[in-house]
């Protein structure tokens, strides 16, 4: 390395490992502590260094970024209640599968626990959501430290970016002085290899598959958010070719005109006496939940014979309580496998849920065309809205669930943060997301959502291309929807958490373009000039009826079931 870095041996190993497994972007909040860190991961060129100065936010930041390219990031922080705000990020990457490599500084393990400042005990601070953790060495005194350093860093790379991926923790402590630099000999670090087959089925083991799917008169796979997969997608088309149904989500980012791609609108028509008419023999499903609480009543109420679950994860997940068979490897190359050599079935289930999604889409039609202004009259606007190939994010509670409820252009790619299904990093992860895309980033968002995660528009990476649709509805719609809170006199105080903000004062103070509206005329005008191209990133906050939202969600769905 011909460039002055850190002097800390310890430090020049981990940039020089990570530069080979791939690290681009490196996403780093300021501290003393981690000064090594920063002086090494700039001053070795080898990266992209961004600085977000909060935390959490730059967590979710880069969350959104090694989404969208599908590479390992790192964020860095100081020592302290730094590494703490890191947590909600890390916890979501570890339900999402997205390859984070967290790199905490730290004070030296003597100096834990005896009144120093910024000391805690930060070893284990992941602990439940984390693919892998390590500490180093505090110094590099013996070849035998030199062998460890190097092998713990490369065993927790390999786990961030292995056929399973995630977010791994590297706790580094460091000794004073922390500013010193130097130019180490060109000695690159030494990169550990793994190999992971995904290879086809086993004879014997697709043998075992066929028996069992040809014995089942009603196979269903179950979708919830993934990756464009375009393997899996023609997988998953062979088999509904051959009387399969398959249901996804539009965080599925899969449709095709055999799927049922709006799956709550279709179950919500379904009464539980029905449920043996529509419930699977056979379920198969994937990682990463799927989002209808519908779906989960109908298959844990009614549940399937068997259930094949699609994962390379070591925990068993048994969402609907019927697990048989947990299949890893390649999950797109397996069923293709299958769909190549199954014998088409009668098509008599298929076509149950078929004329059944078609019956639910006429009455969808039929009750938005009844309805005034509010937030599904919103969704119902920018679903008639001509734009294409964007990268949506959006925000949990109300906007995730009154997405799926639409038929989108396929151009479009969906993402949200249903690892964990928390507000708290919605906007930042859509920065990250939009500074790492050479789509345009569109974040459909609520009014809480946003104004717990502003800052996480607080730095100088915003795109032009990204957009903020807010919905603006005074306070946590969502409890307005669902049962229990709905109904109790702590709704608007200690649920909804009712308010009056704005969010013109935020556009400013960061240099976003502010535009609003109040009724459909309004939004509908706004939205050409919306979408089309500007010299900063915009902010359409739209305003909504407050309580009349969650009663005119509620009776979509009554009227989906007492019509069906």
């Amino acid at each position: 390395m011909n460039n002055s870095v850190s002097d800390k041996p310890v430090v020049k190993e981990l940039i020089d490992l990570c530069h080979q497994y791939g690290i681009e972007e490196v996403i780093i909040s300021p501290g003393s502590r981690n000064a090594p860190l920063i002086l090494s991961f700039h001053g070795s060129h080898l990266f992209n260094c961004l600085t977000i100065v909060d935390e959490r936010s730059a967590g979710y930041f880069a969350l959104g970024l090694a989404r969208t390219r599908q590479k390992p990031v790192a964020i860095i922080c100081t020592s302290g209640t730094a590494a703490v705000n890191f947590a909600p990020a890390v916890a979501e990457a570890f339900y999402q599968q997205i390859p984070l490599v967290v790199i905490t500084a730290d004070r030296p393990t003597e100096w834990i626990n005896q009144a120093d400042g910024q000391a805690i005990n930060q070893q284990g601070i992941y602990s439940n959501y984390i693919r892998h953790q390590c500490q180093l060495p505090v110094s590099i005194n013996h070849a035998d430290d030199a062998w460890f350093v190097n092998r713990t860093i490369n065993e927790a790379l390999l786990a961030a970016t292995g056929i399973n991926p995630g977010p791994v923790h590297i706790n580094v402590p460091l000794r004073e002085p922390l500013y010193g630099k130097t130019v180490f000999p060109a000695n690159p670090a030494r990169k550990i290899i793994s190999f992971q087959s995904n290879q086809t089925l086993a004879n014997e083991d697709l043998q075992m598959l066929l028996d069992e799917i040809h014995r089942c008169d009603r196979v269903m796979v179950l979708m919830g958010a993934h990756h464009k997969d375009h393997q899996l997608h023609a997988a998953l088309s062979l088999l509904a070719d051959k009387g399969i149904m398959v249901l996804t989500e539009t965080l599925s980012n899969t449709s095709n005109g055999h799927f049922i791609n709006n799956m709550d609108r279709v179950v919500s028509t379904i009464p539980e006496d029905d449920y043996p008419i529509f419930a699977p023999d056979l379920l198969i499903t994937f990682d990463v939940p799927v989002l209808s609480k519908m779906i989960k009543k109908m298959l844990r109420t009614r549940k399937p014979k068997s259930h094949w679950h699609f994962s390379n994860r070591h925990a068993l997940t048994d969402t609907y309580q019927s697990l048989t068979r947990k299949i890893g490897g390649n999950a797109g190359l397996t069923i293709h496998q299958i769909a190549e050599n199954i014998i088409p079935k009668s098509r008599r289930f298929t076509e149950t849920w078929k004329k059944r999604a078609e019956e639910a889409l006429n009455l969808h039609h039929q009750y938005l065309n009844r309805i005034g202004w509010c937030d599904l009259k919103l969704f119902q606007t920018l679903n008639a809205t001509s734009f294409h190939d964007y990268q949506i994010h959006l925000g949990n509670s109300t906007p995730v669930r009154y997405a799926q409820l639409f038929d989108w252009d396929n151009s479009h790619t969906w993402f949200a943060n249903r690892g964990t299904s928390g507000i708290d990093g919605c906007v930042s992860t859509a920065a990250g997301a939009a500074y790492g895309s050479e789509q345009p980033v569109l974040l459909i968002v609520g009014d809480l959502s946003f104004f717990y995660d502003s800052n996480g528009l607080w730095h100088k990476y915003l795109k032009p291309n990204f957009r903020i649709i807010l919905i603006n509805n005074s306070g946590g719609g969502i409890f307005r929807f669902l049962p229990g809170s709905s109904e109790t006199e702590e709704l608007e105080q200690f649920f909804e958490v009712k308010q009056n903000l704005n969010a013109q004062g935020i556009a400013q103070t960061f240099g976003l373009k502010y535009m609003s509206c109040n009724n459909e005329l309004e939004f509908n005008n706004a939205l050409e000039t919306f979408f089309s191209p500007s010299e900063k990133p915009i902010i359409l906050e739209v305003f909504t009826p407050n309580v009349e939202n969650g009663v005119l969600l509620k009776n979509y769905f009554k009227y989906l079931n007492r019509n069906s």
